[in-house]
């Protein structure tokens, strides 16, 4: 099954795309904070995790941040079940998975190799987001290390995040991945295909 969440904390876009259904939640963390003019705090997060909920996306995922990660991470899971915790697949992150004990509701981020997904489907975490655009561009081809964790996937979600075009998404849906975090702005123009547009007008035209 497909499974759509929106990467980005800007909350407009939320509202816009809610009536939809057709993504299910969202993923932020703290450049995406930044990029929308929101403090990185609990209390932003807590509040932006009632706006998702009023909204109706079913889970959000949030990130931690500052000196103490395990601290972060339990006050970012006590702000409401529909909380998945973003911890960075890092040798610091991966303490703190074993610390909360929590792995149902941890995603595992900042992933740019198969063996980060090793790791993750051996904590049992819900969600691996490994970043598909950042590793291209850094390597010039990260279709080798995405069919490999797409061989790996078995129990942990992977949750492909860094994306910069709908052809990106549909080649990565050619590969078999079915779980996307769709950036803001992309996500927006996915329902306004013009050709559709057109057709729509023609439509109406007609029916006048």
């Amino acid at each position: 099954m497909m499974k759509l969440l929106l990467d980005t904390a800007d909350t407009d876009v939320w509202q816009r795309l809610a009536p939809q259904g057709v993504f299910v939640g969202i993923t932020t963390n703290p450049l995406l904070m930044q990029r929308s003019s929101t403090i990185c705090s609990i209390e932003n997060y807590a509040r932006l995790y009632e706006q998702a909920q009023a909204l109706g996306y079913g889970e959000i995922h949030f990130q931690v941040f500052g000196d103490d990660w395990t601290a972060c991470a339990r006050d970012i899971l006590s702000i409401g079940p529909g909380v998945f915790v973003k911890i960075p697949a890092v040798a610091a992150g991966l303490s703190v998975v074993n610390r909360i004990d929590c792995p149902n509701r941890v995603t595992l981020t900042a992933i740019y190799s198969s063996s980060q997904i090793m790791v993750a489907e051996s904590l049992g975490v819900a969600y691996a987001a490994p970043y598909y655009a950042r590793l291209h561009e850094a390597s010039g081809d990260a279709d080798p290390a995405f069919q490999t964790m797409r061989q790996i996937e078995q129990n942990t979600r992977v949750l492909v995040a860094s994306l910069r075009s709908t052809e990106q998404i549909e080649h990565l849906a050619q590969m078999g991945f079915r779980t996307f975090a769709i950036p803001g702005q992309l996500a927006l123009e996915w329902t306004e295909n013009p050709l559709s547009l057109r057709a729509v007008s023609e439509f109406e035209d007609a029916a006048s």
